[in-house]
C-alpha cells in the first residue's frame, strides 16, 4: 500500500515537471510567437507611451537641463540563416567557426584544474549529484529492486563526492 501510494506521488510530481511551456507564462502568452511574419509587415510597432531611455534626464536645480547629442543608430545587421547563404559564405563561415572551435578547445586545454572548477561544476561533482540523485529516489519509491539499485547509485555517488573532494 506504502509503496503504490509512493509510486502515485513520484508520477505526479514528475508529470508536474513536464507542463507545457507556457504554464509559468499563464496570464500574459505571446499566441503569435510561431507564427511566420510577412516579408513586409513592420517587426513591431511602436506604442505612443513607449519613452526613449536615453531621453530620461532628471535634475534638481532651477536650470534647464541640456540633453547631449545622441550618437546615431547602428546600422542594421541582416539576419541570414545558413540554408540562405551563398556557398561562397558558407565556405568561409565554416572555416571561421573551424578557427573558433580550435581556439575554444586550445583554452579549455590550458585551463587548469581550479579554473575549470571556478568556471563550472566539476565532472566527477556532477557525477556525483546524479548517482545521489538517483539513489535517494530509488530508496524512496521503494521495492526490492529499487532499494538495491538506490544503495547502489548512492554508494556510487558517494565515491564520486569522495574522488572530487578529495582533489580539492
Amino acid at each position: 500500500m506504502k509503496s503504490n501510494i509512493t509510486l502515485l506521488l513520484a508520477i505526479v510530481v514528475l508529470a508536474s515537471c513536464s507542463g507545457p511551456k507556457y504554464a509559468y507564462y499563464f496570464d500574459h502568452q505571446n499566441y503569435n510567437a510561431g507564427k511566420k511574419q510577412a516579408q513586409g509587415s513592420v517587426q513591431s510597432e511602436l506604442s505612443p507611451l513607449a519613452i526613449d531611455s536615453q531621453s530620461l534626464v532628471a535634475s534638481t536645480g532651477e536650470s534647464p537641463v541640456v540633453v547631449a547629442e545622441v550618437p546615431a543608430e547602428p546600422v542594421a545587421v541582416k539576419k541570414v540563416t545558413y540554408m540562405q547563404m551563398t556557398k561562397a559564405e558558407k565556405k568561409a563561415f565554416r572555416k571561421e567557426l573551424g578557427k573558433e572551435m580550435k581556439s575554444f578547445v586550445a583554452a579549455r586545454k590550458k585551463m587548469n584544474s581550479v579554473e575549470a572548477a571556478k568556471a563550472g561544476m566539476d565532472h566527477d561533482l556532477r557525477l556525483a549529484a546524479i548517482f545521489g540523485a538517483v539513489g535517494i529516489v530509488g530508496l524512496i519509491i521503494g521495492g526490492d529492486v529499487f532499494w538495491i539499485i538506490g544503495g547502489i547509485a548512492l554508494l556510487i555517488g558517494v565515491v564520486f563526492f569522495v574522488k572530487w573532494v578529495i582533489r580539492q
